[in-house]
């Protein structure tokens, strides 16, 4: 195999013949190629480095800033996306009654193509799942807000205390937390409204 010096031209039958060459002909050119080599390298590494040190600190920034944006975002500007990766998932069942008669609750509240709220339902079975990328209390209110739908205190829909009466059961006991009812695991939540 031979081997060509890259100063002179000259051709020799192996890396032996060429290396004796170049350090008795070009000793301080050989000299000077080696060291630029290594100052490449070096390069080379440092750069390599330095971007799997920024690639470390950006996928820190970003997973510290999705942590707490999962905690304070707006539930109607959050997506889950699906099932997975959920760190909560727990449900609720509520029931609205109106002048006697049971409200149906739809199916796929807070369900989109592409779009899947923390609050949602996926039947027509009274369940409202409870979902988050991370661990977090959701509110009732936080659930008609997701479905379009008034409910606080004083109105449940466009039925409100000036013309009857609200009122608010969870697991079989009066509540007056209305809107602001942390939602958990089991809960039964009643809400009945009558006319006057």
């Amino acid at each position: 195999m031979k081997v060509k010096c890259e100063i002179c031209n000259r051709d020799f039958k192996d890396q032996d013949g060429l290396d004796q060459h170049n350090s008795s002909k070009h000793p301080v050119a050989v000299k000077t190629t080696v060291n630029t080599k290594k100052i490449k390298n070096w390069i080379i590494g440092l750069v390599v480095l330095g971007l799997i040190v920024g690639f470390i600190w950006w996928a820190m920034v970003s997973i510290s800033a999705d942590s707490e944006l999962c905690k304070t975002a707006p539930v109607t500007e959050i997506n889950i996306g699906s099932h997975q990766n959920v760190k909560l998932h727990i449900h609720s069942n509520l029931k609205i009654m109106i002048d006697g008669v049971e409200q149906q609750i739809p199916a796929n509240i807070g369900v989109l193509p592409g779009i899947m709220r923390p609050l949602h339902t996926h039947d027509l079975d009274n369940k409202i799942h409870i979902e988050g990328l991370c661990p977090r209390e959701f509110a009732l209110g936080e659930f008609f807000s997701v479905w379009g739908k008034a409910f606080n205190s004083t109105c449940i829909f466009d039925k409100c205390t000036d013309s009857g009466e609200l009122k608010m059961y969870v697991n079989g006991k009066e509540s007056s937390e209305f809107e602001k009812l942390i939602l958990r695991d089991d809960q039964i939540i009643v809400i009945e409204y009558k006319s006057k």
